[in-house]
């Protein structure tokens, strides 16, 4: 029964959510669900007898979320943050927590703590970000992107959630132009013949293009030129199926 340690869960927790959510998903995927209950069994024993134990209530939380148990992981991480105020991965995974309940006026508490101990936190400034265009902040959202970008020129991730502001903002020319840097940036690990999963990030970058054309295209509709916007649908298509992507999953993105 595999469980991450406290120091794992905070050195992912700073690290990177996306490397995060990728080395958590296959620890889910090593358990069953029932495993996860055990655990949550052991680990509440063991709380009940170390109630201040940091390392049993992060692992508590980590399994609740494992188990999409939100309120409970909620609770967990608020009880550690009772008696560590400041402690920058419970801070960051109950804001990740309260967004999942939609929370996210105390989601964007949480992220902004964060930021102020540690300003530069990648995940902290983008889930801020994305919590802002869920609540309409969009001149906000757009301000923390274009920080975020400056931050991390090199950074795939950082230019597709910028454009996913500029996508909320209809400014499409522009969210295309940061999504084909995502893009861009994601192409250089690639070997020139190499098949691509439809989870891979390359992969969902340039269907996220193509949706951003086929909005361009809907927008202008009323002329009668599609500004040879189908000419770049339609190369993105073939760019995936070349790398291995079924044409159904492609072509059924519209």
């Amino acid at each position: 029964m595999r469980i991450f340690s406290v120091s794992t869960i905070k050195k992912l927790s700073l690290g990177g959510l996306g490397g995060f959510l990728l080395v958590f998903s296959l620890s889910v995927n090593a358990q069953t669900q029932q495993q996860w209950k055990d655990s949550i069994s052991v680990l509440s024993k063991k709380i009940e007898q170390n109630p201040k134990s940091l390392e049993y209530r992060m692992r508590k939380a980590e399994c609740n979320i494992a188990l999409e148990q939100w309120k409970y992981a909620l609770d967990e991480y608020s009880n550690i943050l009772d008696l560590y105020p400041t402690h920058i991965g419970a801070l960051y995974f109950r804001a990740f927590v309260n967004n999942k309940l939609r929370r996210y006026s105390f989601a964007r508490a949480d992220y902004e703590q964060v930021l102020k101990y540690e300003p530069d936190h990648k995940n902290a400034l983008t889930g801020l970000i994305l919590n802002n265009i869920e609540e309409k902040r969009l001149p906000d959202a757009y301000d923390h992107a274009n920080h975020l970008v400056e931050l991390y020129k090199d950074d795939a991730a950082s230019y597709a959630t910028r454009a996913q502001v500029e996508e909320a903002m209809e400014k499409l020319s522009l969210a295309i132009d940061d999504i084909s840097s995502a893009i861009d940036i994601t192409a250089k690990n690639l070997t020139p013949n190499q098949h691509l999963s439809y989870a891979d990030e390359y992969t969902q970058y340039v269907l996220q293009r193509i949706a951003l054309y086929r909005k361009q295209m809907a927008q202008i509709k009323k002329t009668k030129s599609d500004d040879g916007i189908l000419d770049k649908i339609e190369a993105d298509e073939a760019l995936l199926i070349s790398r291995g992507i079924p044409s159904k999953a492609v072509k059924g993105k519209k």
